[in-house]
């Protein structure tokens, strides 16, 4: 797999984080640390291909966790897995570092740039030509049996646009 810019900072915030999370400045909570810890370990692990981010969700969120991403909808986390095996067959993806984080309670909301490249013409989303979303995440954590450390129990991802 070739790495990309993303990729080192992806790395470089997780780096960031958790020397973040050693100093407190924010005065958080063990759990609210924890989540961050958790996102950011995430982002820096983030695989594009389908197999590789299997292996990086199937740690973070929950079986039952509702997930409202893909469609008008929301889904149970194993049909969002379906979900995403197609956009993977249908897009080459890329994501940049997390950009905000804010923490508070049970929930981590934070943004970032997606970047989705076609791997074949769709309509007028052609091959090769790469679309920057804009996104915002808010994931809700919570312990769950059958589980060694809390897992995201609800998602809410938000696409705020497109960037050419």
């Amino acid at each position: 797999m070739e790495e990309t810019i993303y990729f080192t900072q992806r790395q470089e915030g997780y780096k960031k984080i958790l020397k973040e999370i050693e100093e407190n400045p924010k005065g958080c909570s063990d759990f609210e640390n924890l989540m961050k810890e958790r996102i950011f370990r995430w982002w820096a692990n983030w695989k594009p291909d389908y197999e590789g981010w299997l292996q990086c969700a199937d740690s973070l969120y929950a079986d039952s966790c509702i997930i409202e991403a893909i469609g008008s909808e929301p889904q149970i986390y194993k049909d969002y897995r379906a979900a995403m095996k197609g956009q993977r067959d249908a897009f080459e993806m890329d994501m940049g570092p997390i950009q905000t984080c804010v923490v508070e309670g049970d929930t981590i909301a934070f943004n970032y740039r997606m970047y989705m490249t076609p791997k074949f013409d769709m309509g007028k989303t052609k091959k090769g030509q790469t679309a920057v979303l804009r996104v915002s995440e808010f994931n809700t954590f919570a312990p769950v049996e059958g589980y060694k450390q809390p897992m995201v129990v609800h998602l809410q991802l938000i696409a705020t646009g497109v960037e050419k």
